[in-house]
């Protein structure tokens, strides 16, 4: 069958196109105008941009056995244009017939139930049915006192004796999924973590909803059987709403925005506020217009047949029982919607490695929570940890994790769990129990890959480099200093015990990389950081476009150096003879202090083992020259990664002599 859908580009299009490809034993042929890039389904764009493509649209549209035109997405003109092509006049009164079709046709609008929001019952306490359509009324003073005029115009131009063809409409309740559009802002808000929600008063109103595609199906289900179906005796309105488990079936806006905001963000009691005040916000009009509905609507008969849409995939509804009983499912869809990423990081390393600022730059750059052990981590503060990464903010998120020193045990615990699994066949059960008892069941350790770090941070730095920034920070005392260095090389860096790289690489099967901190600013190390993380691509989750970042860099860099000038200016003119006299003594106690820091480190690299050794000053360079290498891009990836380590291999001396 050859279909035409008006704006296949837009959030109804797309799924109108998703639902009506497939056809029983083969595949529909789509055409159609477009605003964008439009699905790949879709065979060929028309537009009627002049004279001639406007005759080739028409043509396209009088070929077609399903023509589709949704009132979200055309003028009175687009209307006009398509009525038109089907040789009707719809601005002669009565409508004129201009001519006679190739074949018959079917007109399909697609429209809201806003149409019928000022719509009373015939029975108080009853539900609104498609049978009611000619009651119909909207909001006086709103947009759809129009969509009511473009749904009765289609009507009267083609639903008349000896008609070719037959028009319908399919109203349907809020649209929801595919990435949302009218709940858009409340997702999203909720995502963010914005507390912008409101509940227009008293917010107890009956809000009718559906998926956009259960309503695409619904359009599919009426093409599918507009031959049995006479408008002239049967009603050509069809309502498309959702049944959501309670009595009466329709949830109320209280119950949406709540839900919403408690699935994808933090509890907090959503304000009530009046229909003045929420009209006060510009860009939140039309969702908490929306929401304000009080309707409560009964689904047309077709879409409550048991065999509606069968052979659709999957089959029957996408989300018969209503928003809220599939809000976990519509967030993952607004999440892939919009290419939100959930962002899992942990970062982990010795004490003083510029571990914790980079966790909390990190977190502030995606937008995710900063979470982080006390020192020393005890086995409640694991389990505790355990139970905030499975949080809904951190499963729709992510989380930055400042890990500390922790290693392989405690990773163990916070990213594994055990799940009971079938014994086979060939498996002979284990005798029963003391005393008759059952014997225990099989239990299996498995990754929890919903709380499983993706990205892997560890910061690489000799403990006399880790020392000294302990002692510039100015914070506990070196004895706390020296308990955590020690206890993160029990933990990570002793010989016959698996680490916390360990874990990631060989349990867990994820990267890692080894950030060393040696002669690096924090900028640098974020840099680092972040190119690693976005290696995969970068998500959109809100963020700053690639152009502002780079400006932003730009900006703190200039910022930087015009206050190292400022400052080199000033100690320049203040610098005298004394001054001069103090820092070359400062220069000697230095030189003293690196001979004997020196002294120590080879008698320290003497007691190492080889896998110590090159995880210490072999990995770390290496690491930092693959990076050099992603960023450079240079013609001969090998030659110069191989000059990059002799220079490195260079560098402490060259540092040793400038120090002296």
């Amino acid at each position: 069958m050859r279909i035409f859908i008006h704006n296949v580009d837009s959030y109804i299009g797309r799924a109108l196109v998703k639902e009506l490809r497939r056809a029983d034993g083969g595949l529909n042929r789509i055409f159609g105008t477009s605003a964008g890039e439009a699905p790949a389904a879709v065979k060929r764009i028309v537009c009627r941009d002049d004279p001639k493509k406007a005759k080739k649209m028409a043509e396209t549209m009088q070929s077609c056995r399903l023509v589709v035109i949704s009132l979200f997405d055309c003028t009175l003109d687009d209307l006009h244009f398509a009525i038109s092509a089907l040789k009707v006049d719809p601005k002669a009164s009565p409508p004129k017939v201009l001519g006679e079709l190739e074949s018959e046709c079917i007109f399909m609008v697609i429209s809201s139930v806003m149409v019928w929001s000022a719509t009373k019952p015939e029975t108080p306490g009853a539900a609104i049915k498609d049978s009611d359509y000619l009651r119909r009324a909207p909001k006086a003073g709103s947009k759809f006192e129009q969509w009511k005029e473009m749904e009765d115009l289609v009507f009267n131009c083609f639903n008349r004796e000896a008609s070719q063809v037959k028009a319908f409409v399919v109203a349907g309740g809020l649209l929801y999924g595919e990435g949302e559009q009218i709940f858009a802002d409340l997702f999203k808000d909720a995502w963010r973590g914005v507390q912008s929600h409101a509940i227009v008063s008293p917010g107890v109103n009956k809000v009718p909803t559906v998926h956009v595609r259960d309503m695409a199906r619904l359009v599919r289900q009426v093409s599918l059987t507009a031959e049995s179906i006479n408008p002239l005796e049967t009603p050509p309105y069809f309502l498309a709403v959702d049944q959501p488990p309670s009595q009466p079936p329709v949830s109320t806006q209280k119950d949406l925005v709540q839900g919403i905001v408690d699935e994808m963000g933090e509890h907090y009691q959503v304000p009530r506020v009046s229909y003045d005040e929420a009209m006060s916000v510009a860009e939140l009009q039309e969702v908490r217009e929306a929401l304000t509905l009080d309707l409560w609507m009964e689904p047309s008969t077709l879409a409550l047949n048991e065999d509606f849409c069968a052979n659709s995939d999957p089959p029957g509804w996408i989300c018969k029982n209503g928003l809220l009983a599939n809000l976990r499912s519509m967030a993952d869809e607004f999440c892939a919607g919009k290419k939100l990423r959930c962002m899992r990081i942990i970062i982990a390393g010795p004490p003083a490695s510029g571990k914790s600022n980079l966790a909390k730059a990190l977190a502030e750059h995606f937008k995710v929570p900063y979470l982080s052990f006390p020192v020393p981590a005890q086995s409640s503060d694991i389990e505790k940890m355990a139970t905030q990464i499975t949080s809904n903010v951190i499963r729709y998120r992510g989380y930055v994790l400042d890990a500390g020193g922790i290693g392989f045990a405690e990773a163990e615990k916070l990213f594994r769990f055990d799940v009971e699994v079938p014994r086979s066949d060939e498996e002979e059960p284990p005798a029963d129990g003391v005393e008759g008892e059952p014997s225990p069941p099989k239990m299996e350790r498995r990754l929890n890959e919903e709380t499983c770090p993706a990205y892997v941070i560890i910061t690489q730095a000799p403990a006399a480099l880790c020392k000294g920034k302990w002692q510039n920070a100015g914070g506990a005392s070196l004895e706390v200093f020296e308990q955590s260095m020690q206890a993160y090389i029990e933990s990570n860096l002793t010989s016959n015990i698996h680490s916390l790289q360990d874990f990631f690489q060989d349990v867990a099967n994820k990267g890692v990389l080894n950030l060393p901190i040696a002669g690096k600013d924090e900028e640098d190390l974020f840099e680092s950081a972040r190119i690693y993380i976005e290696s995969s691509g970068r998500p959109f989750n809100y963020l700053p476009t690639e152009a502002e970042v780079s400006q932003e860099i730009r900006q703190r860099r200039a910022e930087k150096q015009q206050l190292q000038e400022a400052m080199a200016a000033s100690t320049k003119d203040a610098d005298d003879h004394e001054a001069k006299q103090r820092r070359e003594e400062q220069r000697h106690e230095m030189r003293l202090q690196m001979v004997a820091e020196h002294q120590a480190a080879q008698q320290k690299l003497a007691e190492l083992s080889l896998r110590e050794y090159l995880m210490q000053y072999m990995v770390p360079n290496l690491t930092e020259g693959l990076i050099e290498v992603c960023k450079v891009l240079p013609d001969n990836p090998v030659d110069y990664l191989a000059n990059y380590l002799e220079h490195a291999a260079q560098a402490p001396d060259e540092q040793e002599q400038e120090g002296r």
